[in-house]
């Protein structure tokens, strides 16, 4: 998942956080509607969803609807207790797939198919495999798709690549070249610091998708027909060993953070940066002094290109079963599913689901939507969510964030790195 830190230990604070959120939205006596949306859009997003939510409280002035949004770190723990109590948000966002399955298995979730059959057309691609994996378990649909982000993006220092003689990678060991250009320069060629596991983890999930496929990563995570030790899943480990021996990452690279890595790159001091399309959402904010480019992450093999993507819709937003009011929840998720809300996220910097609000979004991230557009046009499954969506904490957060760092940083072999996520999966089947 985007900036998915140290979710695991957040368990620990549970039982705290389940007192401290047990009175929200509650009046004295105890029985009041929580009318509330809790969600992860940040920055921009943010200001869009209060935005929308101020609309609909004027167009339904009998009810009046809050803004909750939940920092990234400690979102799991929150949308955990948030559900699973008696006076729950009536809107609420929460990783799709593995919890989807999970919160619906529990009863935990509102089963809004018929709603969905009835607005579906309002999104886009809303027959897609992405979409059904996202919201659905057994046939039954108990979320809506909103924010679409895709990682296959390299974010590009103009000024600086035109300074240097370097041109936007095609292939992935373009920047072998690149970073030898740069040398006794100052200026990096990529931008990462995996303090927090999943940046460099990200790198290996985008060459292990062009080098395997997403059918045989989605064998691997149900260790079905594959195994993350598998040659294809070695290779992609092998060409971060081969981008860290080069000196394509700044040194240090597993000793800081996500901020740390963004600072190095908007600071002019690398010429690109790989993370997903929510970085938009900064620029927006917080312009650099130099414009931006986005460019498609390279190719390992141009020959045989992919147009499968990591990302898609890894959230949706769906009713807590245990609402009171949900007649105003259903009246919320229509509001959102109209043109005029999807065009207040366009303008927002955030790409969205919602039919035809694409044509809203900034110039300078419209190359981003034709990038994800080819994920489900271009054949194949199209998008694969973040791994550590796949797979328990253990295999994702730990042996996945870990090892790939370590790859990055030159500390572990490719080899000891998949036999590592390959242990933990087996552990964690037995």
């Amino acid at each position: 998942m985007r900036k998915a830190t140290q979710r695991g230990a957040a368990l620990a604070v549970a039982a705290f956080t389940a007192v401290a959120l047990s009175g929200c939205g509650l009046a004295a006596g105890g029985a009041s509607t929580n009318l509330s949306v809790w969600h992860q859009l940040a920055g921009s997003g943010n200001e869009a969803m209060q935005q929308l939510i101020d609309d609909f409280n004027e167009a339904h002035p009998d009810t009046k609807f809050e803004n909750r949004q939940l920092a990234d770190g400690e979102a799991d723990t929150v949308v955990r207790t948030g559900i699973s109590g008696n006076n729950p948000p009536a809107i609420l966002q929460f990783e799709g797939f593995r919890q989807t399955e999970e919160y619906a298995k529990e009863g935990l979730l509102t089963d809004i198919t018929d709603w969905w059959n009835e607005h579906k057309d309002a999104f886009s691609y809303s027959d897609s495999k992405l979409v059904e994996g996202l919201c659905s378990y057994e046939g039954k649909v108990y979320c809506i798709p909103l924010d679409l982000y895709t990682s296959n993006v390299l974010y590009m220092n103009p000024d600086l690549a035109a300074k240097y003689g370097i041109e936007a990678p095609t292939k992935v060991s373009d920047f072998v070249d690149i970073a030898k250009k740069l040398e006794g320069t100052g200026i990096n060629a990529v931008s990462l610091y995996s303090g927090e596991g999943w940046e460099a983890a990200q790198w290996w999930y985008l060459l292990a998708i062009q080098r395997c496929g997403i059918d045989t990563i989605n064998a691997a995570a149900a260790q079905d027909g594959a195994r993350w030790d598998d040659p294809c899943f070695l290779e992609a480990a092998k060409d971060v060993a081969q981008l860290a021996a080069a000196g394509v990452f700044p040194e240090g690279v597993a000793g800081s953070d996500y901020n740390s890595m963004m600072s190095l790159f908007l600071s002019g001091k690398s010429v690109f940066m790989q993370t997903g399309t929510w970085f938009q959402q900064t620029l927006a904010e917080t312009p650099p002094s130099f414009d931006v480019q986005l460019k498609p992450f390279p190719q390992a093999d141009p020959a045989n290109p992919s147009t499968e993507q990591l990302g898609g819709i890894n959230e949706g937003f769906g009713i807590p079963a245990k609402v009171k009011d949900k007649d105003a929840s259903y009246e919320f998720l229509s509001y959102m599913a109209q043109k005029s809300s999807g065009d207040l996220f366009s303008k927002a910097s955030v790409m969205n689901m919602i039919a035809d609000s694409q044509a809203a979004l900034p110039e300078d991230l419209q190359p981003a939507w034709d990038i994800a557009s080819q994920a489900f046009t271009g054949g194949g499954q199209g998008f694969v969510t973040y791994f550590e969506g796949l797979v328990p904490p253990e295999v994702g957060d730990q042996a996945m964030y870990n090892g790939a760092t370590g790859v990055a940083a030159g500390t572990m072999t490719p080899e000891d790195f998949v036999a590592s996520v390959q242990q933990a999966a087996e552990t964690a089947a037995g």
